[in-house]
């Protein structure tokens, strides 16, 4: 396995992946890995799920049981109940040290490391005291940021502090993390070929609204559910597929969970309605896109994602929830509708009955959101930027 990979002498990038399921963090660092791969030697560091089925694909794959983080996202900062995780992450530090220590003996020479999402600041920063190297740290999230925290202080500090560069992958993040001289934008990469133009259909008795993610409560599926259930009651045509896996936890972190009621995932029985079509996970997103007509983004995390990018490629609308009217990859009324409650179906059902009583505007937007993708997609042009960040911290080094 190992000659597999190490036959040839390149750099060594060590790739921490703190995050097991299939996420967007995951799916676009996949995308930059496979086409930097013939230049450097990638080293994983993740748990057992979908990222160590998937990273095994491009080079030596260390699996922890857990790894060692520390949340400081908008959305799910500690908080209230939320405090009591960090025993949780007490726990796991042990098996992030041990599965660092393994790599620094079986694996020599490490020139980078690179965190893929900055919740896992904790073990990335071991890692950097380990091997005594740079630390890249990607940010993909929005950062809780309030001047009055004292643990957003200190997070913050602690970033800059360790960090010797940091990737966002938007505007909207940039704003969150913004540390000068070591803060830049490298936005996400789509390997989808432009080529597959979604076919306006003639067919507009039934609207088809799609929601890929994963499901959870805070990316607003209970909502979207809801919203829709309300108005096909009302005789609105209208079908909703789902393409998206739950976060498997142990039985342990599961009952601790249920306990607290700070459990994100949603109830399994909200698919069984006869107007969902789940499709559970899917890796062939292109068919999942050619079957709707619009994409529901409802999430609490105040920022876009991935899926608006893919969205656009493929021609077709969103709706997002954001508490501004205008964002990194959305505007409203040009590529999608924005609206700001997450929690008000009533806010989420008047956007979707726009759609439905406007047709001409689902190919109006969604030929402008395919612009905006387009445009944002630079694909060579941002490998070469991630493959020059590497450079440059390793000449730094040496």
């Amino acid at each position: 396995m190992t000659k597999k990979f190490f036959l040839k002498k390149k750099y060594k990038i060590l790739f921490i992946q703190p995050i097991q399921a299939f996420s967007g963090s995951l799916k676009s660092s996949e995308e930059y890995i496979k086409n930097l791969r013939n230049k450097f030697n990638f080293i994983f560091l993740t748990q057992k799920g979908f990222s160590s089925k998937i990273l095994k694909n491009y080079g030596k794959v260390f699996v922890s049981y857990g790894i060692c983080k520390f949340d400081n996202t908008q959305n799910s900062h500690y908080v209230g109940f939320r405090w009591i995780l960090i025993i949780r992450e007490f726990f796991y530090l042990f098996f992030s040290i041990f599965n660092l220590l393994k790599i620094k003996c079986f694996i020599k020479g490490i020139d980078v490391i690179h965190l893929n999402e900055f919740t896992g600041l904790p073990t990335a920063i071991i890692a950097k005291l380990i091997f005594n190297k740079p630390l890249i740290v990607h940010v993909r999230s929005l950062n809780y940021k309030d001047n009055k925290s004292v643990v957003s202080n200190l997070y913050l500090k602690i970033l800059q502090k360790f960090a010797d560069k940091i990737i966002a992958i938007d505007k909207d993040v940039l704003e969150t993390v913004n540390i000068k001289n070591k803060s830049i934008i490298l936005r996400n990469i789509l390997d989808i070929k432009y080529n597959h133009f979604k076919k306006f259909r003639k067919k507009k008795n039934i609207l088809k609204i799609g929601y890929i993610g994963t499901l959870v409560k805070y990316k607003g599926i209970e909502v979207l559910i809801k919203a829709v259930k309300e108005l096909i009651l009302k005789g609105y045509q209208i079908e909703l597929t789902i393409a998206g896996s739950f976060i498997k936890r142990n039985f342990f972190i599961k009952k601790i969970f249920q306990c607290l009621k700070i459990d994100n995932n949603i109830d399994e029985k909200l698919l069984e309605n006869k107007f969902i079509k789940n499709l559970g996970f899917i890796k062939n997103i292109e068919k999942f896109y050619k079957k709707i007509d619009l994409l529901c983004f409802p999430s609490s995390l105040n920022a876009t994602g991935r899926q608006i990018f893919e969205a656009g490629i493929f021609s077709i609308p969103v709706i997002v929830c954001l508490k501004r009217n205008k964002s990194d990859g959305i505007t409203h009324k040009y590529n999608g509708l924005i609206y700001s409650n997450f929690f008000s179906t009533r806010q989420l059902q008047e956007k979707i009955l726009f759609f439905y009583n406007n047709r001409k505007q689902i190919k109006i937007m969604g030929n402008n959101g395919r612009k905006i993708a387009i445009k944002r997609n630079i694909k060579k042009k941002n490998i070469e930027r991630l493959n020059s960040i590497y450079m440059e911290q390793i000449k730094y080094i040496n």
